[in-house]
């Protein structure tokens, strides 16, 4: 239903996406459902939407040099973290 949504409206500018660790080069690891890895990839695919800039909100806890991921695993465009 979102999808249909985001196709009518023009497409997304900024999506959040959530996570449980990333590293500051975009991987992320997420609940392993993969609901937002498949999400961005079926709306990259869609004919003549902009590209949508994806953003993670983490705690320095949460940075990690390197996560585990595979080819179906969506990159995060940035990760802001407070390094206090």
């Amino acid at each position: 239903m979102l999808i249909v949504f985001v196709v009518d409206s023009g497409g997304l500018d900024l999506m959040l996406v959530p996570g449980l660790a990333f590293s500051c080069s975009g991987q992320r690891l997420g609940r392993g459902k993969g609901y937002y890895d498949s999400y961005l990839q079926r709306y990259r695919q869609l004919p003549g939407m902009r590209p949508v800039f994806t953003i993670a909100l983490a705690f320095k806890q949460q940075i990690f040099e390197g996560i585990p991921t595979s080819d179906d695993d969506a990159s995060i465009d940035m990760v802001l973290f407070d390094e206090s």
